[in-house]
């Protein structure tokens, strides 16, 4: 059975209500003197064009350490690796036109940990974190019943930043080794179809829908964007709405997408299915669809952030995930093959002429998704021969 290590990112909110008030200050030292270290290092990676972090902490490591004593030698190779990330992501920016600035900066408090430079106690949900002048603070975490289920797991890296409010929040990853059940013809699957506005999911035995209403909410909000930036005049006046309705937006299509993954999830289960079928959409957005209004309600729909999130939520609940062709998933008949076309019984009605089939297409791409799921595992169990 295959293994796989998953990694979970948990966001812990520093609790700062009892914290003696030098605690707090060397926090936000730490946070101040490493935001002055990583633009050092970005600058000097885009004078000198240096994409590797390696090649920039073997030739600025030393100067460094002498003009930042105070600092412990770890956090200047997390400074490297954060300045490169920083700097590599500002160039694919720039090559897409996307970036209008001539050089990139870290403007927010943060700080990326290595693992050797905080400790977490999960039992009594504390963090110890190395600071400046190689000292020690321990701070306490904000506890919530979401936390329970990352005890007993592998803490990675994390990073320690400071919100525009002052709130200071620690985000760890975790790691959990999850086996999984094998991808073949003998499985009990669940195919998932992601559309605009449901998610309908099932097999030859059942078909359920998941009512999202994503692209009406998705439209809603792109016309309050498209509102706000025509009567709000000021650039930052603007930023300030525009992110509030972004992340408002973002809450709502969240919190949909995890019920029905939840559903999904359970319903798996409860048939005793060990694989999801999903199509692969990684290619989507790169067509263009004829339509200026299309090609827009495509780029605002996160089709992709859905299936990574049941990808990992499924294989945390040891199922497996297995990507197929989506190519003519609600085209095509499920029985005989033949394409099938607009029923005049409804607008979401689908007829095959060669066998008298009418079902609804959502239907239909779940069981031609059944069906090429269970097809790619016999041709890949068919042995090729040599000509």
């Amino acid at each position: 059975m295959p293994i796989e290590k998953i990694k979970l990112a948990v966001k812990f909110k520093i609790d700062l209500t009892d914290v003696d008030e030098s605690v707090i200050s060397e926090v936000h030292r730490l946070l101040t003197v490493y935001k002055e270290v990583v633009n050092n290092l970005i600058n000097y990676a885009h004078a000198h064009q240096i994409t590797n972090h390696i090649k920039l902490c073997s030739v600025k490591y030393h100067e460094i350490r002498e003009k930042y004593p105070i600092l412990p030698a770890k956090y200047i190779v997390c400074a490297c690796r954060h300045a490169i990330a920083i700097y590599d992501s500002f160039i694919k920016l720039k090559r897409r036109r996307l970036c209008k600035k001539e050089k990139p900066m870290l403007k927010k408090r943060v700080v990326w940990l290595q693992k050797r430079l905080f400790k977490l106690n999960m039992e009594g949900l504390r963090a110890s974190i190395a600071v400046c002048d190689q000292k020690w603070v321990t701070v306490n975490l904000r506890h919530g019943k979401y936390y329970e289920k990352f005890r007993g797991m592998e803490v990675g890296e994390a990073i320690l930043k400071e919100e525009e409010n002052g709130d200071i929040y620690l985000c760890v990853t975790f790691h959990k080794t999850v086996t999984l059940p094998e991808i073949d013809a003998s499985a009990k699957i669940v195919a998932v179809d992601v559309n605009e506005n449901n998610i309908v999911y099932g097999n030859d035995d059942f078909v359920e829908r998941f009512e999202t209403d994503e692209g009406i909410i998705r439209t809603r909000y792109f016309l309050k964007r498209k509102r706000i930036r025509t009567k709000i005049r000021g650039r930052w006046s603007q930023m300030k709405v525009l992110r509030k309705y972004k992340g408002r937006e973002w809450r709502r299509i969240k919190e949909i997408y995890y019920k029905a993954v939840r559903e999904i999830i359970s319903k798996a289960k409860e048939v005793g299915a060990t694989v999801i079928v999903m199509e692969d959409l990684r290619y989507l957005n790169n067509e263009d669809k004829g339509s200026e209004e299309l090609n827009g309600r495509i780029h605002r729909w996160s089709y992709r952030r859905f299936q990574d999130i049941l990808e990992y939520q499924a294989k945390l609940a040891s199922i497996n995930v297995k990507y197929v062709d989506p190519a003519y998933t609600s085209r095509t008949c499920p029985s005989c093959g033949n394409e099938l076309s607009q029923s005049p019984n409804g607008r979401r009605l689908m007829r095959c002429r060669r066998c008298g089939l009418e079902e609804d297409r959502d239907v239909v791409a779940v069981k031609n998704l059944t069906r090429r799921y269970y097809e790619e595992c016999a041709n890949a169990r068919t042995p090729k021969t040599s000509l």
